[in-house]
């Protein structure tokens, strides 16, 4: 299992918002293979792990970064990153996951939360190495921060389902050849509720099926997914 790990050290933090904290981690990533919505392993007590989407995986330079969404200060996940400051190590497994990223796709848009916006920006990243169009749909409190996360495209409130689907709407209206063509790419993440929703809209609304990738980072009442 000693393969399965990696020695990491904290380069930088940085806290976006009271909730959310970006760190830079530094490793030897040489040998790791690496997709956008893959997921590192952080053990944050005894028994636990939790799952974080890195993102500026470079296996050349040897590090990568993470955004970590505090929701909850009594969660042991939580608890454990407010602790983290620079010069700290600890183990991480290695990145793993199934094939989320299309690369043929023509449009890849990223719907989801506070938890997605690492995905969202691996993503992007993909996609503008495949020179394709990016655009991301996020829930949040607090959406000031997306610019300085490069993360440019629509945000709508929390807990406000009735304006992502209007948002929604919009775009395919407007990308109404694209879609018919099966050119977009939805990848959706977050809460899994909030996702059921959207694949559902979606599939009703003439997106074909193989054009929805999905992947739940929580669910509400369920621990540790």
């Amino acid at each position: 299992m000693s393969s399965k790990f990696r020695d990491c050290t904290i380069i930088r933090t940085e806290y976006i918002s009271a909730q959310l904290c970006r760190i830079q981690f530094k490793a030897n990533l040489e040998n790791l293979y690496f997709e956008p919505a893959y997921a590192i392993g952080i053990r944050v007590n005894e028994r636990d792990f939790r799952n974080y989407s890195p993102f500026n995986f470079n296996v050349e330079e040897g590090c990568f970064e993470v955004i970590f969404h505090l929701h909850d200060k009594a969660s042991a996940a939580c608890r454990f990153i407010g602790r983290l400051s620079e010069n700290d190590s600890l183990k991480i497994l290695i990145p793993r996951g199934r094939r989320f990223f299309a690369p043929d796709a023509k449009i890849h848009f990223s719907v989801g939360d506070e938890t997605s916006l690492g995905t969202s920006i691996s993503i992007k990243e993909a996609a503008e190495k495949a020179d394709s169009l990016f655009l991301c749909l996020h829930e949040l409190d607090q959406p000031e921060y997306l610019e300085s996360l490069g993360l440019f495209g629509y945000y709508v409130g929390k807990n406000n389902p009735l304006q992502l689907i209007e948002t929604l709407k919009e775009f395919l209206r407007e990308e109404k050849w694209a879609i018919n063509h099966d050119e977009v790419v939805f990848y959706l993440t977050g809460n899994g509720q909030t996702m059921a929703l959207v694949r559902k809209f979606l599939k009703a609304n003439g997106v074909s099926a193989r054009c929805i990738r999905s992947q739940a980072y929580w669910i509400e009442g369920k621990k540790g997914l």
